[in-house]
């Protein structure tokens, strides 16, 4: 199968005008033979391993036989590694995206940067990056890379994001031997596993690590600490020559006022920053529905009484288009909202420094940004509260914590030695893995204060490219790696509370009380063959919603034609694509749910 699926994909890419990154450094024949402590071929991880002797570990510091566990083998502690972890100078190649601040890169490549370098220093192992350009989920450059790598049954031994760009199902991935099922591995990384199973209340975080019995497709990026990671902001200055702050904004009524104030009485054309996505942070979850476009997927799904649905629907989206509309034709919104895909392109991040917007969605370490390079001195912004219909609303969906970030290393069965790979992936899981991977190298990215708190260096809080980037290019990047992420490391330096305070306000229960009764659950899995029948299904649908719920918001499509908009919905499988979604959630929640 592994190979007839190569031989598609190769057909498929044959006049694709792509290059390729070339070398590796450790890959290997998927039959080579079993490295120290296999018991069989470990290359398709589907064999188990006995742990070495403890006695005699070798070259190796491996955990496995090490450590206390309980009567399920779940460790009963934190493990901490003797460094280095081997001694054999052996090398994984690593596919990855390369640093955001492209400057950062000396002449060497991404190896010889400081963080990287002292990876290798610790660890003992040496990574050869396959650097590609930095990019979203979905279709571009970095999923074509990734395409030609899957087609000539040429992965490196570690690769990241494969759940991001993978064509199919990531069960398919691990039933056509592209990737090593870690489960069969776990007694080399008990960080990882020991985390696993220290949130029993999160049914997400066991669902996305073991989504099938006896599987682990990866080790996902996870959270120090679950908090909302962006939402939105406005001027706080502006609210004040207003007579008001920003907990003030409590109900849409509220939200809508101020931006008015905003346009008639300072001057600000259009102080709404409408995205291409529209509602991209989550803002405007009062109306029991995520009113967001997925330019990629389908959904976004929610439950309604325990049955699935997706945004872009329902009255409640009606409802949402409606409002949306009408602040549009207010002038609220700018009018090139549909090519806004995030702050970051250029010409957006101008007009948020030049003043010339007020309500943006962020994430916390932007605002320090703006602010530096704002004209205005007085230039202030705040975090605001998820406005609510009426005050008590209970929001049923959209709350944004989770144990689970972004990034992840899955590892290819090109690797001959998946135990120093797990053990190498695990130590960024440990206590002094998690620090150094959030921080980076003392004395580079930060150095202790004289109260002997780790501070961020200049380098970091004064860096051009601007702070928040800076963090993702010199130490671990939580969009791209595994490990685990601690968001507060962004805010290490005199005055960063300020900033951190956007996560607690977002994430106050006085602000945003939340029962979850409509989440969907992040950590529903598909089939194969239902991945195969909502692609077969999705593209038309995905493609229709797309190109006409959009097009009420500047009235190119009026309201007046919103039950023709939804004819046409039904005529394009939507209820087979229900359907599928329905048979996963079931089966989701009597394995997983309470």
């Amino acid at each position: 199968m592994k190979k007839k699926l190569a031989l598609l994909l190769a057909l498929a890419l044959i006049f694709a005008l792509f290059s390729a990154c070339g070398g590796k450094g450790s890959g290997g024949d998927a039959t080579a033979a079993p490295t120290p402590g296999q018991t069989a071929d470990a290359t398709t991880g589907t064999d188990t391993t006995d742990p070495p002797e403890t006695e005699d570990p070798g070259p190796y510091n491996f955990a496995a036989g090490k450590y206390e566990t309980d009567e399920n083998g779940i460790p009963l502690a934190p493990y901490a590694y003797e460094l280095p972890l081997t001694t054999t100078d052996e090398v994984f190649t690593l596919w990855t995206s390369g640093p955001i601040l492209q400057d950062a890169v000396p002449e060497g490549g991404m190896a010889d940067m400081d963080y990287q370098a002292e990876i290798r220093n610790r660890t003992g192992v040496t990574i050869e990056y396959v650097v590609t350009a930095f990019g979203a989920p979905g279709p571009g450059p970095r999923q074509d890379n990734f395409m030609v790598l899957l087609a000539a049954d040429d992965l490196p031994d570690i690769v990241t994001n494969v759940d991001w760009y993978y064509p199919g199902s990531l069960q398919t991935a691990f039933d056509d031997e592209f990737f090593v099922n870690l489960y069969n591995y776990r007694e080399y990384f008990p960080n990882y596993w020991y985390t696993a199973n220290s949130h029993p209340e999160d049914l997400n975080l066991m669902a996305k690590i073991v989504p099938i019995d006896e599987t682990i497709y990866a080790f996902w990026c996870l959270e120090y600490e679950p908090v909302a990671l962006h939402n939105s902001a406005m001027r706080q200055d502006w609210l004040a020559k207003l007579g008001l702050t920003n907990d003030d904004i409590v109900t849409l009524d509220d939200l809508y006022n101020a931006l008015k104030g905003f346009q008639t009485e300072l001057g600000i054309e259009h102080p709404f920053l409408l995205y291409n996505t529209l509602d991209a942070h989550a803002l405007f979850n009062c109306f029991d529905t995520t009113p967001a476009i997925d330019l990629s997927n389908l959904g976004p799904p929610l439950l309604d009484n325990g049955k699935v649905a997706f945004s872009n629907t329902r009255q409640q989206d009606k409802d949402f288009m409606t409002m949306i509309n009408g602040w549009y034709n207010e002038g609220l919104c700018q009018p090139d909202w549909q090519s806004v895909l995030a702050n970051g392109t250029d010409w957006v991040r101008a007009k948020i420094i030049e003043g010339e917007i007020g309500c943006i969605g962020l994430v916390p370490a932007e605002s320090v940004d703006y602010e530096k390079l704002s004209p205005d001195p007085n230039c202030e912004w705040a975090p605001i509260r998820n406005p609510v219909m009426q005050p008590g609303q209970v929001f049923h969906l959209g709350d944004q914590r989770s144990w689970i970030s972004y990034g992840s290393w899955f590892l290819s069965t090109k690797c001959e030695n998946v135990p120093l790979a797990c053990t190498w992936a695990d130590y960024f899981y440990s206590e002094e893995g998690i620090f150094f991977s959030n921080y980076g190298v003392e004395g580079v990215s930060w150095e202790y204060n004289e109260d002997g708190v780790p501070q961020l260096t200049e380098l970091i809080t004064d860096n051009p490219g601007g702070l928040s980037w800076a963090v993702l290019t010199y130490a671990m990047n939580e969009l791209i790696d595994g490990g685990v992420s601690d968001r507060f490391r962004s805010y290490a330096y005199p005055g960063g509370e300020r900033i951190a305070y956007y996560h607690r306000y977002w994430s106050d229960p006085e602000n945003y009380k939340f029962d979850g009764s409509m989440q969907w659950p992040s950590a529903v899995t598909f089939t194969a063959d239902e991945s195969a029948e909502i692609a077969q299904y999705g593209t038309d649908y995905s493609t229709y919603v797309s190109e006409n719920y959009l097009l009420f918001v500047d009235g190119s499509k009026p309201l007046s034609e919103w039950d023709s908009y939804i004819e046409g919905i039904h005529s394009l499988h939507y209820e087979d694509i229900l359907a599928v979604y329905q048979t996963a959630y079931d089966r989701f929640m009597e394995r997983f749910g309470n």
